[in-house]
């Protein structure tokens, strides 16, 4: 087996993949504590102007996709999906947070649905969890909607918890700007 080390911006990772987390990985278990640590380091790379190392993922490449006439690289995330999960999260919540009405926030918006929800038939999302039997992430993503009723487990509150933080987030970085 070969391993390959790239270096590649949120943008670039995300560009033309779809993520799996594989069954044998735990179930979504960031709090409060590791979001937060999240958002001082978007801030201090916004304040810095410097870009910011995120961290190591570990990632196999399975096999091809396509979706509509576009193909994706599948990719099951060994090390990572707990950022992964929390950053697509937040992507969400910066596309429920821009507005339709602003022709370039309309834009973004649009570019952000195409990223994170596929257009074929299943509406398949950018990150296929591997422990959301209640399908509070994929309905997240999807719709923006959070499935407060369904959550059944310590991971289902953890998401809820993360797509609520995400939005103050975005909502405090927005109404500084």
């Amino acid at each position: 087996m070969q391993l390959n080390t790239v270096h590649l911006s949120v943008a670039k990772l995300l560009q033309g993949r779809l993520f799996r987390i594989p069954e044998y990985q735990r179930a979504y278990s960031w709090q409060k504590r590791q979001r937060e640590d999240l958002f001082a380091d978007i801030r201090e790379a916004e304040r810095s102007g410097r870009e910011h190392f995120m961290a190591t993922l570990v990632a196999l490449a399975r096999d091809r996709r396509i979706i509509d006439a576009d193909e994706f690289g599948v990719v099951e995330l060994v090390d990572g999906q707990q950022r992964v999960t929390t950053l697509v999260i937040l992507l969400k919540a910066i596309e429920k947070r821009l507005s339709a009405e602003d022709k370039a926030e309309a834009k973004i918006k649009g570019e952000l649905s195409t990223l994170l929800v596929k257009g074929d038939d299943h509406n398949l999302v950018l990150l296929q969890t591997n422990h959301d039997s209640s399908d509070v992430f994929a309905q997240y993503v999807r719709t923006g909607s959070l499935k407060r009723k369904a959550v059944m487990t310590a991971s289902d509150a953890n998401l809820v918890n993360a797509a609520d933080e995400c939005e103050r987030f975005v909502e405090e970085w927005m109404s500084t700007k």
